[in-house]
């Protein structure tokens, strides 16, 4: 895996900077936790050496024992746990925090780029990094980043304690720990790349396991159900294998750590002993560190290394953080971007005066409105492969803009249903995807308010745009709940009354009146149980009860077969009358009632380097 970027570290340093107070908090306790093992190791050791020299000196055990001593390890043995349990509240809860607003923004994103969201995979895969790779960051947040600095203070803490009763036992120990580092950086490295290739696969496995089962029925009709079990099988054994290449690394990772730990304390504890028997070979007869010293000391060693390894296991958290966040990045970036060229030099909201952004909120577009398009289009920047030696050179990239619209301009007044046609590739759905706000583009759109002003499209909020734009695809988002449910998607507030008032509408009422359940009666995925032109007319009653004033088409019968098309244009005719509609299709000749045709040219020319080229 590729080193991280600097707007990928950037982004992980500014989800800790969010929950950075009560992160801070956690480390505070676990500091305080240290001061009390260091307190408890010394009534420990004070305790055993004044029974061993009693019981040497052949007096009673209690002898000179302080009672107040068995107390305070009392409550060592009791404020320790709970200051841990307390670390571990704060930093979880962080956490969770972090994850929750990262959903809560992944989600509004994907609002914000619409159907510019296919590019960064099939449903499947999206849904898993929403849930899956967001909850990868839980071990960055909750441990990973709290332990980097307990790695720091706690063995300094100690390494004090430890030079207090023996300098040459503190370098021994000082000496040792860099090597816990040294071989959990080591190790960590090919974790990171082996969890983002695990990533990878999960994400693909969720694509595919989503598609296949969406296309089931047609699977079963075809005979077919034996391809998708192996191609499932294949992807489910790739992901086996690269979760197992995981936890082997993981495994070996705390495996080296332990070890080198042991083979640390071993030497120190080598040390103390062979001091206490006076047998050291550069100081034989002498006893270097006393009994109180060398006890104290040994039961601080282990501690010295806890954070140590702690850090080496909680290593992989980073790298699959890492390998989340590389992944979750575009989509957000390309929000991003999209948000930023909207408020470019030529369509930018910040350039609204006061006055006229307080006037905004005057505009009433619960009537139809039209539409001023002059010269809109829309360009895609594409960056051209070079050659090693050119990425080393300080020449820039080659830039290619692929256009997805050539430059098209016409009004559309109040109340006006107009078909937009042309040849695939004419930038048609590009187009709407401009008037709802999804894409950047070059031009002008202005709203045209019924009392004859014009106000341009980017000094309208897009969340109070959108509430009056209706929107209905050739495929009608339909969710796998009940019909009100999903009619209520459009209006939460409508009653059933409108509920029942939409479907009689678009004819739908007498059918579903005589289901079981009626309007509580359950689809399926994308709405199966009903045919395509029940679903179609379904997604005209959600346009109903939203009660738009713009109305985009994008090839809404184009799937359906004749007899259904033609029924579904007489609905459409008939409710949509008081509507400005804009209505993609190939057979406008059919939609006679319409006011007018708008017809898209194919684009003629790409801009290189900023220079056209035919």
């Amino acid at each position: 895996m590729a080193t991280l970027s600097t707007a990928e570290k950037s982004f992980l340093k500014q989800l800790i900077n969010t929950v950075r107070r009560p992160l801070n908090l956690a480390w505070l306790l676990t500091v305080l936790s240290t001061l009390l093992f260091v307190g408890q190791a010394w009534l420990l050791a004070n305790i055993f050496s004044l029974w061993l020299t009693n019981y040497f000196d052949e007096v009673p055990l209690s002898t000179g024992v302080n009672l107040i001593w068995f107390g305070a390890l009392l409550a060592c043995f009791v404020l320790r746990p709970l200051l841990n349990m307390g670390r571990e509240l704060l930093s979880t809860r962080a956490s969770l925090q972090v994850r929750t607003q990262l959903r809560q923004s992944l989600l509004t994103t994907m609002a914000h780029l619409g159907p510019n969201l296919r590019h960064f995979g099939s449903d499947g895969s999206i849904s898993s990094q929403i849930i899956d790779q967001t909850d990868a960051l839980d071990g960055f947040i909750s441990r990973f980043s709290v332990q980097k600095k307990v790695t720091v203070t706690t063995p300094f803490i100690l390494l004090i304690a430890v030079a207090w009763q023996s300098k040459f036992a503190a370098a021994l120990l000082l000496m040792t720990a860099p090597l816990v580092p040294i071989f959990m950086i080591l190790i960590g490295h090919l974790t990171a790349k082996k969890s983002a290739a695990q990533f990878g696969a999960l994400s693909q496995l969720s694509g595919r396991f989503l598609d296949w089962i969406r296309g089931m029925p047609t699977l079963k009709r075809l005979q077919a159900t034996s391809i998708a079990e192996q191609d499932l099988a294949i992807s489910s054994e790739d992901y086996r294998r690269r979760t197992m290449d995981v936890l082997k690394i993981a495994f070996l990772n705390g495996a080296v750590l332990e070890l080198l730990a042991a083979l640390s304390i071993a030497l120190v504890a080598v040390y103390l002993g062979f001091g206490l028997m006076g047998i050291l070979p550069w100081d034989k007869g002498h006893v270097p560190v006393a009994y109180f010293g060398a006890l104290f000391i040994l039961l601080l060693a282990p501690e010295f290394y806890v954070p140590l390894r702690q850090l080496g296991a909680d290593y992989h958290a980073k790298a699959e953080a890492e390998g989340a966040v590389q992944s979750l990045l575009p989509i957000i970036t390309a929000a991003q971007s999209s948000i930023t060229a909207a408020q470019s030099s030529t369509h930018s909201v910040s350039d609204i005066t006061p006055a006229a952004t307080n006037n905004l909120s005057l505009v009433d577009l619960s009537q139809a409105f039209g539409l001023n398009i002059n010269q809109l289009s829309i360009r895609t920047a594409i960056t051209d492969p070079v050659s090693d030696n050119d990425s080393a050179s300080s020449s820039p990239k080659a830039q290619t803009y692929r256009t997805r619209l050539a430059p098209v301009s016409f009004t559309l007044q109040p109340a006006q249903r107009v078909a937009l046609v042309g040849d695939s590739g004419s930038g048609k759905s590009s187009l709407l995807q401009a008037i709802m706000g999804f894409v950047d583009y070059q031009g002008q759109i202005e709203i045209s308010l019924a009392n004859g002003h014009n106000i341009d499209i980017t000094q309208v909020p897009q969340s109070q745009l959108r509430q009056h734009i209706g929107y209905l695809a050739q495929q009608v988002a339909l969710m796998p709940l009940t019909i009100a449910q999903n009619l209520r998607l459009a209006n939460p507030d409508a009653s059933d009354q409108q509920l029942i008032a939409a479907l009689e509408e678009v004819e739908l009422w007498q059918l579903i009146k005589r289901l079981p359940q009626g309007l509580d009666t359950q689809l399926g995925d994308r709405g199966q149980g009903l045919s395509g032109g029940q679903q179609q007319r379904l997604g005209i009653a959600q346009l109903l009860l939203r009660q738009d004033s713009l109305w985009l088409l994008d090839e809404p019968t184009e799937h359906l077969d004749p007899d259904t098309a033609d029924r579904v244009h007489q609905l459409l005719q008939r409710v949509s009358k008081g509507k400005t509609v804009i209505w993609i299709t190939h057979a406008h000749q059919q939609l006679s009632w319409l006011d007018n045709v708008i017809k898209l040219s194919l684009p003629a020319a790409v801009t290189v380097m900023g220079e056209e080229h035919d």
